[in-house]
């Protein structure tokens, strides 16, 4: 499993919002790339980038500062928020990102997805699910939708994704523990490799997501808090595997 710490990005900073709240934000860090240097010097094999102002635009606001950050990454990046069509996603990709993520353009312009998959390989291509309840969210968590996210999994594996990263927006940014309910179901209901964000606070929650089979777990609030320190996490995982 990896281990996949996190940078959200808002105005060009390294940010944390509580359960996906705009107005509830915390700065961590006004240099991004130095965030992803130490991550890197940490152990990290992944990390997260997810473009906060995108996700809610619906454009790339962040773009230049993510550009950056993959000439000089020593590691594969994964980015979400903003992309909402295969053409964006086949760019960033050219600009040495490794992985996409789509969260909005997954539920309302599906087609998407299935070109991106076509242009990139399955291999590329992340469907970010934001579940409110279990109830799918969109446009940076800031609407709401009647799809249920398992139905939102079955229809995104039967167009070909091979890769899930579930977020359960009510235990973001809170160190509640994840919800190993929901990630079990997912494991249970589908052939996609499932990736886990929102509540990881310790090294046993990633323990027991490793026990359990999930591909990845992305975690923001445990390591800018001191709750998890990401290279003892890092070495944990693996000696468990």
């Amino acid at each position: 499993m990896d281990v996949i710490p996190a940078i959200d990005l808002r105005g060009g900073k390294c940010v944390r919002l509580h359960q996906g709240d705009y107005s509830q934000e915390t700065v961590f860090d006004d240099d991004p790339i130095a965030v992803l240097g130490r991550f890197e010097d940490a152990g990290a094999t992944r990390v997260n980038i997810v473009d906060l102002d995108g996700a809610r635009e619906g454009t790339r606001v962040n773009a230049d500062v993510v550009g950056r950050m993959a000439s000089v990454a020593r590691i594969p990046l994964q980015v979400s928020g903003g992309i909402r069509d295969a053409g964006t996603a086949v760019s960033l990709v050219a600009d040495g990102v490794a992985r996409v993520v789509f969260g909005t353009a997954a539920v309302e312009a599906p087609e998407e997805v299935e070109a991106a998959i076509a242009d990139l390989g399955t291999d590329s291509v992340v469907v970010g699910i934001d579940a409110r309840d279990g109830i799918v969210a969109t446009r940076g968590w800031t609407a709401s939708t009647d799809v249920r996210a398992l139905d939102m999994v079955r229809k995104m594996a039967d167009m070909g994704v091979s890769r899930i990263q579930y977020t359960d927006i009510n235990r973001d940014a809170t160190l509640a523990h994840p919800n190993f309910e929901a990630a079990g179901e997912l494991l249970d209901n589908t052939t996609c490799r499932i990736l886990i964000a929102g509540g990881i606070s310790s090294i046993d929650d990633l323990l027991k997501l490793n026990e359990m089979g999930i591909d990845g777990a992305v975690l923001g609030q445990a390591i800018y808090t001191g709750a998890i320190d990401l290279a003892e996490a890092v070495s944990a995982v693996r000696a468990q595997s």
